[in-house]
């Protein structure tokens, strides 16, 4: 019977025996020639969810199982693809009746191989574990698997809680251990708005003392908190740094090159760019005029300390305007003269990327630069456009964004031609990324979006798992997978590990096997089930809501009713199988947790049945011909969208808009849709102050 390993393994041949019972591994050292990490320390680190496996060194027992380790990896031969991989990252491991032999070249193969080993432990009936006869030969087909994770992002902007800026260092441990066991090796901690970190030069730039108001549940009212970011109020950056890098996994920073940079130009608005007197634009609050000395010191400043936090690399994201519009006369002097808007706006960020660039080697001479860019229409370049971006940056800047979405399949080998498939380390592989802005609801196939094929935007784990296998055809430097949602997502972290290191079954295959391999085959079904049938209306996809969501523009109309109908049918049975997984994952020493994981997706199912009502009400109100017919769908209405915010507030910490900015920003459709309703219900008593979905969605009225 064959294991199912998480990736799966480049070579596999497994055996029906299996060792004898053990409850502790003896290390066995005396063919590792030199040294260089403790193979103990890790092998305890790597047992995080096998508390009961003690770990010895060169101490026979029994009762314990010998691992031979050795630093000698088995000869490459013709077989394996990626040589220079496998002798950084990959590994032999053979378990037999008499105990197990691991060899590797480094540090990071071992890690490897206890991953692959973790996974064919099997509990046996008197305690203690046995392990299946196998024979592995493994290797990554991509060096650089990062995922990127949200540390403070759009803090102050566009919300606070994203699940994993409010952890701590115990949250993130359990995380990291877990894409660890996944074979992930980079983390990019996204950071945009207020620092998430000490800054003593600019204290007031900090995500501390925020003033923000949560709901009681206990006296059912709104009270007023000063939040604090986790990692000032007690750091933990640094220790994560630690226990990351002895299983190698490095950390990046992901902010923005001129954009959102520590809550700056929310704070300043006098610094802000200065926008042209007959503009549009709703995104005046983010970016900073690169004419004021003040402004680019405290940008050179914020670089410095995030390289000096003793991240491995920074990845700058330069935001998708068209082109460059500050108009004051020194940026129109010197960005501006004798160019086109969109020269301008290259002019402009290649400036200031080689400026900070020069920061942040005087600073850490070996922290690695990258830069998510040239995203702006047409998505399509010309060679001379790529060559002249490649000529205007530094020649060991990476690239965190290559496209493939909305592109022809031409497109992303012309980026590999230009810059060299070292230079790759990312595309756009942002379904998770998407479905974080839809205020907790889920979205992960197509199957979960109403009349899918006819939206604009198709980024689904399905779009992700393409790209993943093309960026692998191509043998570029690394992968990126957006996790800026970790509970209720888990099967996108999978999609990121699995194809990220070479795995090749199709959509439909690895989410069965990869659910199964960490569920079993009977949750599977059920989680399978509950994932792939869920039915998501976004609450922005009624009639009346008139503010612009980028990711979902379908509105429900009267050709859906017999979809959402059948949705509410199919209801009771979704919620009875996620209470079934909870029950059996609850018990689980090692599955409870994913506990958090159906809290949420059970939060989102209960919504889902009051949002099924908003839209059959919505449409009617559509439909309907009198006054009075209208007023009495818009008060229902106004009764679902009170029931399904009561749901949202129960469950989670961050509800409210947030508006420093001068543009209210909330994630939750609730409080636009509220206003527009009562505008409509009481016009003598109009709000036209306009809720905007989210800092996305300014985004992309930025195009």
């Amino acid at each position: 019977m064959c294991a199912m390993l998480l990736p799966e393994p480049k070579k596999a041949v497994f055996g029906e025996g299996t060792t004898g019972r053990f409850v502790g591994l003896n290390l066995i050292t005396a063919k590792i020639a030199s040294p260089s990490f403790d193979a103990k320390e890790i092998a305890e680190m790597k047992l995080w969810n096998y508390q009961d496996l003690a770990v010895r060194v060169d101490e026979a027992d029994s009762l314990l199982i010998d691992i031979e380790l050795s630093d000698a990896l088995p000869a490459a031969d013709g077989q394996i693809d990626r040589p220079e991989l496998y002798e950084k990252q990959g590994f032999s491991l053979r378990v037999g009746s008499s105990g197990v032999e691991i060899a590797f070249a480094h540090r990071d193969g071992y890690v490897n191989a206890l991953s692959t080993l973790k996974q064919l432990l099997v509990k046996h009936d008197e305690g203690g574990y046995t392990l299946q006869d196998a024979d592995i030969l493994d290797w990554p087909s991509i060096e650089r698997r990062s995922v990127s994770n949200t540390f403070a992002w759009y803090a102050g902007y566009g919300r606070i809680g994203f699940d994993m800026q409010l952890w701590g260092y115990d949250e993130w441990i359990e995380y990291l251990n877990i894409c660890s066991d996944l074979k992930i090796n980079q983390f990019n901690m996204c950071m945009y708005g207020y620092w998430p970190f000490q800054f003593d030069e600019y204290p007031e730039t900090m995500l501390q003392g925020y003033k923000m108001k949560v709901w009681n549940e206990e006296s059912r009212n709104w009270i007023e908190i000063a939040y604090t970011h986790p990692n000032i109020s007690d750091e933990f950056l640094s220790r994560l740094f630690a226990y990351g890098h002895k299983l190698g996994i490095d950390f990046f920073a992901y902010i923005g090159l001129n954009s959102y940079n520590g809550g700056y130009p929310s704070i300043y608005k006098d610094k802000r760019m200065v926008l042209p007197k007959d503009g549009k634009f709703v995104n005046d609050f983010d970016t900073l005029c690169l004419s004021r000395p003040e402004n680019i010191a405290y940008l050179k400043a914020a670089v410095r300390r995030v390289v000096q936090l003793g991240f491995d690399g920074i990845d700058f994201e330069e935001s998708e305007e068209s082109y460059w519009f500050c108009n004051c006369a020194a940026c129109a002097e010197t960005f501006m003269k004798n160019r086109t808007p969109a020269e301008a706006k290259h002019k402009a960020n290649f400036w200031l990327l080689n400026t900070l660039y020069t920061e942040i080697k005087d600073e850490n001479p070996d922290c690695v630069v990258g830069v998510r860019a040239w995203r702006e229409p047409p998505l399509e370049k010309d060679l001379a456009y790529l060559e002249d971006c490649k000529r205007s940056i530094p020649e060991d800047i990476v690239l965190f964004w290559a496209p493939g979405l909305y592109v022809s399949d031409d497109e992303f080998p012309k980026w590999v031609d230009v810059f060299g498939k070292e230079r790759i380390w990312a595309r756009d592989t942002e379904a998770n990324a998407v479905a974080s802005t839809m205020g907790r609801l889920m979205r992960i196939f197509k199957t979960n979006v109403i009349r899918a094929d006819e939206e604009t935007n198709h980024q689904y784990i399905e779009k992700d798992i393409d790209m993943h296998i093309d960026s692998v055809k191509h043998g570029v430097k690394g992968i990126n997978g957006y996790m800026f949602e970790w509970y209720g997502y888990f099967l996108n972290l999978y999609s990121h590990a699995y194809y990220g290191w070479g795995s090749t079954k199709d959509h439909e295959t690895f989410y069965r096997y990869s659910v199964e391999a960490v569920f079993g085959a009977e949750l599977a079904n059920d989680i399978l089930y509950v994932l792939r049938r869920m039915l998501t209306i976004h609450e922005s996809q009624f009639n009346i809501f008139p503010t612009e969501f980028p990711f979902l523009r379908n509105k429900v109309k009267a050709e859906d009713i017999p979809v959402i109908q059948e949705a509410i049918k199919e209801w009771p049975e979704l919620g009875a199988r996620i209470r079934r997984i909870k029950e059996a994952i609850r018990g689980d020493e090692r599955l409870k947790v994913y506990v958090k994981h159906f809290d949420k997706i059970e939060n989102s199912h209960e919504r889902n049945r009051v949002i099924y009502d908003l839209a059959l009400a919505s449409i009617s109100y559509d439909l309907a011909v009198t006054p009075e017919d209208k007023r009495t769908f818009l008060r229902e209405m106004d009764r679902l969208n009170e029931l399904d915010f009561d749901l949202v507030k129960r469950m989670y910490f961050d509800v409210n808009p947030v508006d420093e900015t001068g543009m209210p920003s909330c994630m939750y459709p609730y409080h636009e849709l509220k206003r527009v309703i009562h505008n409509e219900l009481d016009p003598d008593n109009r709000n036209d102050r306009q809720v905007f979905l989210g800092v996305e969605a300014f985004g992309w009225l930025w195009l």
